[in-house]
């Protein structure tokens, strides 16, 4: 059997009238309407108990719902900044899955989360080969990296492992996760596949590099007080000719268009950090570890960059998806494609953010199922063989998964 996926899309502004809306079109595609696992996304203003209570009353309470909230929703049908996407999947025989999610992150810590996170989603993986793993958290953490290192502490350094941080209207807030029939924030939730599922991954940003390098010379997990041993803010006083109080005032400009990327020996790009808040003390605060003494640049990303990017981790995926055993490449209607898109590229292109979706479906074809979110932050692993399988938090990126049974 192969892998069966029906994909649903609603704009209505009722959450039941849009569950229903969008399960109705996506059980039509699933044979026998048995379904294995639902994927959902939504913008906030449909985020409520009754959207998730009004599907998994349609699915059956023992088909498990994973996904978070966005910015945007992304499917090939378009972009939409208010409605929602399901995505509904049965698996082939040959492929398993378990999901998990884990709440009250601040409270436990994010290092101890993911371990809990990790271990809670192995359950029943002992004598099954693992594949993947899927995960999705609040994007308003600002220790998702240690998230990460916890969840690889349990599933594997070199273990592959994807996710995206839920996102907000844009008012950074309060982003939502969903698992089953729960809404949470302060959390994160997952599904590890296991078996023989087909998966290839693209990831890109396209964001270039301005001035000169600099040495991160203090610097604790994701603060960081020095840079070329004066006060870290002077990186960005510097470059916008102001001071302390007028740049924590354009912060939130600031953190899309100007992060910073950490060099990494042998990675074509720079892995970047958004920046979240300046401190009183000239500390910056970044979303995602910046290693000590590693080389910076503050960067600078545009349209032309960033549609570049996207043809290039579309690419990127396409080349990785390869058929087991044959060796061959497959674009037939049993795969579908989940896309991870940072907010910022979203907030820079505008009106243009639907070229990237254009990309995808003339590489990939103009039927193939998508389903995505615009997102706080990306995981994914780098590319470099030295780095090859460990994941990383990245910001403005696109990450372009390919999946097949």
């Amino acid at each position: 059997m192969a892998l069966n996926i029906g994909l649903g899309i609603s704009t209505k502004r009722d959450p039941i009238l849009a569950a229903k809306e969008a399960f109705a079109a996506a059980i039509t595609n699933i044979p026998d309407q048995k379904v294995d696992l639902a994927i959902l996304f939504s913008t906030v203003n449909l985020t409520s108990l009754s959207l998730l209570k009004t599907i998994s009353a349609a699915l059956g309470t023992d088909v498990p719902i994973i996904g978070c909230s966005g910015a945007a929703v992304i499917s090939n049908q378009g972009i939409f900044k208010h409605g929602l996407t399901l995505l509904l999947l049965r698996l082939p025989k040959n492929v398993f899955l378990n999901t998990a999610s884990v709440t009250d992150i601040k409270a436990k810590t994010a290092l101890n989360a993911g371990e809990e996170l990790g271990q809670k989603l192995l359950y029943g993986f002992k004598n099954v080969t693992r594949d993947l793993s899927i995960i999705f958290s609040d994007g308003l953490i600002e220790e998702n990296s240690k998230l990460v290192y916890g969840l690889q502490e349990k599933l594997g350094r070199s273990f592959p492992l994807i996710g995206a941080s839920a996102s907000d209207d844009l008012m950074f807030k309060r982003t939502y996760l969903y698992h089953n029939q729960q809404i949470f924030s302060d959390g994160a939730c997952g599904v590890l596949f296991g078996g023989k599922l087909n998966f290839g991954l693209g990831i890109n940003h396209g964001w270039k590099p301005l001035g000169k390098p600099r040495e991160v010379t203090k610097c604790s997990g994701n603060i960081v007080y020095e840079i070329d041993h004066a006060p870290a803010v002077k990186l960005y006083e510097e470059y916008f000719a102001c001071d302390l109080a007028e740049l924590k005032k354009k912060l939130h400009y600031i953190s899309i268009l100007y992060p910073i990327g950490v060099f990494l020996t042998g990675e074509e790009e720079y892995l970047l950090r958004n920046l979240l808040s300046i401190k009183d003390d000239g500390s910056l605060l970044f979303q995602g570890n910046v290693p000590q003494e590693s080389m910076i640049r503050l960067m600078i990303g545009t349209k032309e960059s960033c549609l570049n990017a996207t043809k290039h981790a579309v690419e990127q995926a396409e080349k990785n998806f390869y058929i087991s055993k044959t060796g061959q490449r497959t674009k037939d209607g049993t795969n579908f494609v989940l896309v991870f898109d940072s907010v910022s590229r979203y907030i820079l292109l505008r009106r243009d953010a639907e070229k990237e979706l254009d990309i995808i479906k003339k590489s990939l074809g103009q039927d193939i199922p998508i389903i995505g979110i615009y997102t706080y932050g990306e995981q994914a692993p780098l590319q470099a063989i030295s780095y090859h399988g460990q994941t990383y938090v990245h910001n403005q990126t696109v990450n372009v998964l390919i999946l097949g049974g």
